[in-house]
């Protein structure tokens, strides 16, 4: 049966008191040769009971019981204070979006913007799906053009009253009507989602077309309802297909979909 701490702290002060009155008969040489026997006895009782009395719980002191509240209190304002910092990074991101997108429809009166919240993405294609909180009652339609703020982000795809479907340009299942920037010419824009490398490829120019890495890449206006000049993206490669007597372009969008937290659907446009 384990010993209770006030009957050890008892035992404990009897063997105090047995080793000071052996010291003390010692001094006065009134024990003689059982001194050494005696005091191995003690010490081992010592030996014996120092585990038992070390594993005995020690109550906290109101000062540890309150250093260990404060700790946890000051965890608690660092959590508190983290969650806020992000949601005040996610904001400034938000606000930036929208300022460009101000700014954009500033700059381009003839064209009728409805801004829109990204709501959610496309668990199986995060990078090619996402949702909007605009739907038909805001006047969307499938097919209209979504952006970011001048970059075409990708198309409507599926409307209901408060919502929408956009797929990203990179989707494998969209087609743009698309032209070099510098030299005019066009071709048509294929996206690659497919393969996972989140590219576009430009096909069908003449092979003779001339091109430069780092030149854009903008719609043509040969796609019903996307207006010409938006931007898709920027050439970052090229290969001439002599079989198939076209020149290929690789194209990197100028957009990172799940950065994303605003966009612009494009309703009318002067062109349309």
């Amino acid at each position: 049966m384990p010993l209770t701490l006030k009957r050890t702290t008892l035992f404990i002060v009897i063997l105090l008191l047995a080793s000071t009155v052996l010291v003390v008969l010692d001094r006065q040489q009134r024990l003689g040769g059982i001194t050494a026997p005696l005091t191995g006895l003690v010490t081992d009782v010592q030996r014996g009971i120092a585990p038992v009395f070390a594993s005995l719980p020690v109550p906290a002191t109101s000062s540890e019981r309150e250093l260990r509240a404060e700790v946890e209190r000051l965890r608690a304002e660092r959590n508190a204070l983290l969650a806020e910092v992000a949601r005040l990074r996610q904001a400034q991101q938000e606000l930036d979006q929208l300022r460009a997108q101000l700014r954009f429809q500033q700059e381009h009166p003839g064209l009728q913007l409805v801004p829109a919240r990204i709501i959610g993405f496309d668990p199986e294609r995060p990078q090619r799906v996402f949702v909007i909180d605009r739907g038909s009652e805001a006047g969307i339609r499938i097919g209209m053009a979504v952006l970011d703020p001048n970059v075409l982000v990708g198309i409507v795809t599926r409307v209901e009253p408060d919502r929408s479907q956009v797929t990203a340009v990179t989707d494998p299942s969209i087609q743009l009507g698309a032209q070099l920037s510098e030299s005019g010419a066009e071709g048509i824009v294929y996206g690659q989602g497919w393969r996972g490398s989140g590219l576009l490829i430009l096909r069908h120019l003449p092979p003779d077309t001339p091109y430069r890495n780092g030149e854009l890449v903008v719609t043509s206006g040969r796609t019903a309802g996307i207006p010409p000049g938006l931007v898709i993206g920027v050439v970052i490669g090229g290969s001439r297909q002599v079989a198939d007597d076209e020149l290929r372009l690789t194209v990197r969008p100028l957009v990172d979909i799940p950065s994303l937290r605003t966009a612009s659907v494009l309703v009318s446009s002067a062109t349309q």
